[in-house]
């Protein structure tokens, strides 16, 4: 939401676009985040959606979210950032300060556990069937994929632009 935010600002303004801070946000905050970030949710959840959907999304979830909503939060996704790549060309970082930013985002990212710690309910099931060294290798795998990702939507952004 904040990467289509300053999009439309973007958008909006006068001038040469691709020169602007909000223009070099704007490329940043899609090439290193909503990009790869996005595709791993997308192929992630559904992977473990169609094998187990307990360990993600729970039958009970239902009841407060309907079917809509899960697809506006995991398959939708995956169609408007490709649309961004093929209507929007971006300008990619350097790789090691692309990637020195996602593992910033990873780490960040490991406040769930924090989160299991303090309230003692993992934010998804499937965390609680891992004993500490697998979810080391669970994380470091997601981080390898979410690395791939940026690779691919780099190489896809130089392809079509």
């Amino acid at each position: 939401m904040s990467f289509f935010g300053l999009a439309a600002l973007n958008d909006l303004q006068a001038g040469k676009k691709s020169e602007t801070t909000l223009s070099r946000c704007k490329d940043l905050l899609f090439s290193v985040f909503a990009f790869p970030v996005g595709m791993f949710v997308v192929l992630l959840f559904w992977t473990i959606f169609a094998y187990d959907r307990e360990l993600v999304y729970p039958a009970t979830i239902d009841t407060f979210f309907p079917p809509w909503i899960n697809h506006a939060m995991h398959t939708f996704v995956l169609p408007v950032l490709l649309g961004e790549v093929l209507v929007q060309p971006h300008i990619y970082p350097q790789t090691k300060h692309a990637l020195a930013a996602l593992g910033v985002v990873g780490l960040a990212y490991l406040f769930i556990i924090w989160v299991f710690l303090s309230v003692g309910i993992w934010v998804y099931p499937l965390l609680g069937h891992f004993s500490t060294a697998g979810l080391a290798g669970f994380f470091f795998f997601n981080m390898s994929a979410v690395t791939l990702f940026y690779l691919l939507g780099d190489k896809l952004n130089s392809r079509v632009w």
